[in-house]
């Protein structure tokens, strides 16, 4: 029995997803959205332990093997990222969604990823994970070097990031069992942490952490702007370059 399906059958359960994702209400895809912020940002705390405890290279690939259970808890127990949520748009090119409702939800949830991960920044402070004034200085410092890349940078960080994780996504969708959609989420998250590009959900934890821990340390303006081109990176990436692609090789007939 084959475990996985064809290419045009995998770019059709996006399609189908994106068509089903345009009947959630508001509601339900803020709260959906706030899920994938909380597994993302406990993915990234951890992603930072293993980098500040182990350090070097090895830390670097410990966090890279770590960070994947993140997005294997929205796919497979429930939630939504913008990230993910980019690839509705071939729902919208195949006239299965309306323009407006495509952009409310991507709005909704990206509000909801902020608020997750808001939410599981200010609970891991006060739960004391900071604690020590070495690993506190450690996460400031990973917040700034994200802030204080420029809006190009970010852009074209979030671009590669979103090549990554919205495949995953998409692979995810082509394993029939739940061994094959671990692996298939796994390997790719894993390479986008390696490279060091900028997901936009993750992102939102970090800033927010950074800040939390040193006010001073860039400001509300700054921290907009670099989630604004995260943003953007992303969304070219994964709602325009891999769907618009994919439907032309698969979907064209």
């Amino acid at each position: 029995m084959k475990v996985y399906l064809t290419n045009k059958e995998t770019a059709e359960q996006v399609l189908l997803l994106g068509e089903n994702k345009g009947h959630y209400t508001f509601t339900k895809t803020v709260l959906l959205g706030v899920m994938g912020g909380i597994y993302i940002a406990l993915a990234a705390l951890g992603n930072l332990i293993a980098n500040f405890t182990i350090g070097g290279g090895a830390g670097k690939f410990v966090g890279a093997t770590v960070f994947p259970t993140g997005l294997m808890l929205v796919v497979l127990v429930g939630g939504s990222l913008f990230t993910g949520d980019c690839l509705g748009l071939l729902a919208f090119t195949k006239g299965k969604v309306e323009k407006t409702t495509y952009v409310r939800n991507l709005g909704a949830v990206w509000l909801g990823n902020f608020l997750g991960s808001i939410f599981i920044a200010y609970t891991t402070y006060l739960a004391g994970n900071y604690s020590s004034s070495d690993f506190s200085t450690y996460v400031v410092g990973v917040a700034q070097h994200k802030v204080h890349l420029t809006f190009i940078e970010a852009v074209a960080s979030g671009f590669l990031c979103n090549i990554l994780v919205a495949i995953a996504v998409w692979f995810a969708l082509a394993a029939k069992d739940l061994a094959g959609k671990i692996l298939a989420i796994w390997f790719p998250i894993m390479l986008f942490i390696l490279g060091g590009f900028q997901h936009v959900v993750a992102n939102m934890y970090y800033v927010s952490m950074g800040k939390i821990l040193m006010s001073s340390s860039y400001s509300l303006t700054e921290m907009g702007i670099h989630l604004l081109a995260v943003t953007l990176g992303n969304f070219i990436s994964g709602a325009l370059f891999l769907p618009l692609i994919y439907k032309k090789l698969y979907m064209n007939d």
